[in-house]
């Protein structure tokens, strides 16, 4: 397989910025994992947080320990009052991702020659 394709793929299916990291350009490769995991702290810890009070409800009995009254809290909660990092960091993700492997198929493009 071509460059090109190799770090196509690993961008898009191992680790978005890997595919950079593999042809040589590591401070793009760096940028790209490092904007990555930032995005994914803040979509964990919003979700922790979410996760964190529903529990505390069950645990106060606010919210019946059955399957639907359970999957309806969290339903609730991931739809309103969302925080704008929360989108702001899946915006992230989703261009480094989709973002990095066109770049990365781009540059290696150029390197096949």
């Amino acid at each position: 397989m071509s460059k090109s394709v190799n770090a196509a793929l690993l961008n898009t299916f191992v680790c978005p910025g890997s595919g950079h990291l593999y042809l040589g350009k590591k401070a793009i490769g760096w940028g790209i994992i490092a904007s990555c995991f930032i995005s994914l702290c803040v979509i964990m810890t919003v979700v922790m947080k979410r996760a964190q009070s529903i529990a505390d409800e069950i645990v106060a009995g606010n919210i019946p320990l059955d399957f639907y009254s359970i999957y309806d809290a969290v339903h609730q909660s991931m739809t309103t009052n969302l925080p704008p990092s929360l989108n702001l960091a899946w915006i992230v993700l989703l261009i480094c991702w989709i973002g990095g492997s066109i770049s990365a198929y781009i540059m290696g493009k150029k390197l096949d020659g």
